[in-house]
């Protein structure tokens, strides 16, 4: 970089795609680096069971799983990275922050050219201000730091080389890059359901350079017959091999789900453009759901719908006589759409930070340099970097937050796994797991005791050979959030929580009253507290409850107390 060149965005003229990654990479370590020991939860340890304990193929083809897909190749990536680390956090970790970078790196590759091609000036430095956008959201955390959001970063990666392969061949007009991204489409065809955008990507692609003068009009032809329509063929055939297979059309989330969408459902892209452009997430529970509910009604999708189309209208009918910056963000704006419909029949959370997040991993990097690209037309240097800079900055304030929620629910994991008191040959009672923290996952609360299936699997060597029972979880707001208990009889304990506003849940969902062989479970205020009735003498128990990072034991000595 030019020390003579300090001309507000000439100053990055110079950047490198390698200078693009080491800046990135650093920004993002320190970004998550309290986050660096988290993410072994829930999802996890179903998969860490399946790649220590069941065969090869089994794992493979995830024959076991309720859920039907085709993911062969991720679980083959998954399966050769757990051979190669373990699961040894710090080695997850930087895989992660450098596959999430990789493919903020890409996305400067691709839309610096597609600059570049239309004749916009500092290209690099538009491009970059994108992808610093897109590294300092505070909706990716859940791809970065969650480990099994790894077919998340290996889907945006396999699209993004796609998409630069069809750059590189309209600009070199070599066959190889066909070749290339036929094999990675190919491959992409067994990974995760992103793979249904790659196609019309890749034809918005091609019209781009259709309508621009400096390439010759035939090579969208080319575009068609060499991309378009092999991807096409792939596709088709990936549809109909799964229908073969399972008697469905769509994999993972079932067919029904998609044919039972309803109108509300449409609401969906524009509750993440919410997200996106406005922080949504970090409004009050208020007004969230306020938003949420319009973007839902019939009038809500009538209106984001209507305003897609006139956009879109405009596009069509403007693009060949818009300028460079004008045709590069209506191509950005096209991806992005094209990302969130796919979102429309998945599920979304209204109620808590993070989860989900990862659903607009894909969107997220199109919309920020959109973003950027438009920021270009602000003719003032001065508000144009306060613009972009003061954008980055309130992403960043959050992403730091939400960065901080994840260390913090490492340390409690760590401490109740670590320190869970002697229970001898007695039966396990867990009353208060915690669900989240403020939406970042933590344990839960499963029928097959989640807790003691992560403690196995994260601590071999000091197995759990208990029987052990999760009774309930909770959402914490703060790391020293827990319950306290009160022995009412000889066989009931009445569990509070400490807090309000935290809510019991049961099975990933809100809790209910429920009774098996040990025990009744009677809950009074989902909000609250609920009983807990033991069906065999309380000596042959361990009844244990949570505060903080550390277990309580209930002493069946003291009726009457508040065990706090």
């Amino acid at each position: 970089m030019s020390l003579k060149d300090t001309q507000g965005w000439q100053q990055w003229k110079t950047l490198s795609t390698a200078k693009v990654f080491a800046v990135l990479w650093l920004l993002t370590f320190a970004l998550y680096f309290p986050a660096a020991k988290a993410g072994f939860v829930t999802d996890f340890t179903g998969w860490l069971d399946q790649v220590r304990n069941h065969g090869f193929w089994e794992f493979i083809n995830r024959s076991n799983f309720q859920a039907r897909s085709l993911y062969q190749f991720t679980q083959l990536a998954t399966y050769l990275i757990y051979k190669s680390i373990g699961i040894t956090p710090w080695l997850w970790h930087l895989l992660f922050v450098t596959l999430h970078v990789a493919n903020a790196t890409l996305i400067f590759r691709l839309c610096s050219r597609l600059l570049d091609d239309t004749n916009v000036k500092h290209s690099k430095t538009i491009a970059f201000s994108g992808v610093i956008l897109f590294c300092v959201s505070p909706y990716i955390s859940e791809t970065v730091v969650w480990e099994p959001s790894f077919h998340f970063l290996q889907g945006l990666m396999i699209i993004l080389f796609i998409l630069i392969c069809v750059q590189q061949f309209i600009h070199k007009g070599a066959i190889r890059y066909a070749w290339i991204a036929g094999i990675l489409y190919f491959l992409s065809v067994f990974t995760l359901e992103a793979f249904y955008m790659t196609p019309w990507l890749v034809l918005s692609a091609g019209l781009f350079y259709r309508y621009n003068n400096k390439f010759d009009p035939k090579i969208f032809n080319r575009v068609l017959k060499l991309f378009f329509l092999p991807l096409i063929i792939l596709f088709l055939s990936r549809l109909v091999l799964f229908r073969v297979l399972y008697g469905g059309w769509v994999s993972r989330i079932g067919t029904e789900t998609v044919t039972s969408v309803r109108l509300d459902s449409f609401g969906k892209p524009a509750k993440y453009l919410y997200h996106l452009l406005f922080l949504g997430r970090f409004f009050t529970f208020e007004t969230r759901q306020k938003v949420y509910g319009f973007c839902d009604s019939a009038t809500g999708v009538l209106i984001f719908w209507g305003i897609i189309a006139l956009f879109g209208g405009l596009i069509i009918s403007q693009f060949s006589r818009m300028d460079g910056k004008g045709k590069v963000a209506s191509l950005l704006f096209s991806w992005t759409l094209i990302t969130l419909v796919l979102l429309i029949p998945l599920w979304f959370s209204n109620m808590l930070l993070v989860t989900f997040d990862r659903y607009t991993y894909f969107a997220a990097p199109f919309f920020y340099m959109v973003l950027a690209v438009l920021a270009g037309y602000i003719s003032s240097e001065f508000i144009r970097i306060c613009a972009i800079g003061l954008f980055a900055l309130i992403n960043l304030r959050y992403a730091i937050q939400v960065s901080r929620y994840w260390g913090k629910s490492a340390r409690v994991i760590h401490g109740l796994l670590y320190n869970l008191p002697d229970a001898g040959k007695k039966t396990i009672l867990l009353l208060n797991l915690p669900e989240c923290l403020n939406g970042v996952p933590m344990i839960g609360s499963e029928k097959e005791s989640e807790f003691k299936l992560m403690h196995n699997l994260l601590l071999p060597s000091k197995q759990i050979t208990n029987n052990v029972y999760d009774v309930l979880s909770y959402n914490m707001l703060t790391p020293n959030d827990g319950a306290h208990a009160v022995v009412v009889n000889d066989s009931t304990v009445r569990v509070t929580l400490n807090q309000w506003g935290t809510w019991w849940w049961y099975e990933g969902k809100g809790a209910y009253g429920y009774e098996n062989p040990e025990f009744k479970q009677i809950l009074v205020d989902g909000g609250h507290f609920y009983d807990l009735i033991l069906r065999k003498p309380a000596d042959t128990y361990l009844l244990l409850y949570q505060v903080g990072d550390h277990w309580k034991v209930v002493d069946w000595n003291k009726k009457g107390a508040e065990q706090d």
